[in-house]
């Protein structure tokens, strides 16, 4: 992928970084060394996005993430918090099956509802945080 288009997909995958901030500062010491890895490891595929062991590495980093969170999900005593999670999880499964439709139709609107799994996925875990 050209760096005209992944640069935008670089940038929304910084705002891992604020929440991995927010988290250092609500003294959530695995949350915050999970999403610093997680930002680590996004911003080290998307700088230069090519199949490959970087990619790998960014996919497992997110399966993680994506289990820690759902596992946090069931344990949620807040059913405000809860809800909310649940409500971002399935927007973000929306999203990923139309990034894969336009991705499969080489169409280059993929690249928009990637950057909102980005959004949302540091929107949901701030919910975890402030749990």
């Amino acid at each position: 992928m050209c760096y005209s288009y992944s640069k935008f997909l670089l940038y929304s995958s910084s705002l891992i970084g604020i929440s991995a901030l927010i988290a250092y500062i609500m003294n959530d010491l695995y949350v915050s060394v999970y999403l610093i890895l997680l930002f680590l490891t996004s911003i080290n595929y998307w700088r230069k996005a090519e199949y490959g062991l970087r990619r790998n590495i960014d996919l497992t980093a997110v399966s993680i993430g994506a289990l820690y969170t759902l596992l946090n999900l069931v344990l949620l005593k807040d059913e405000f918090h809860r809800v909310g999670l649940l409500i971002i999880f399935f927007c973000c499964f929306v999203f990923f099956i139309l990034e894969h439709i336009l991705s499969y139709c080489d169409s280059p609107k993929w690249i928009i509802f990637h950057m909102m799994l980005h959004i949302y996925f540091a929107c949901g875990t701030l919910l975890v945080i402030f749990d």
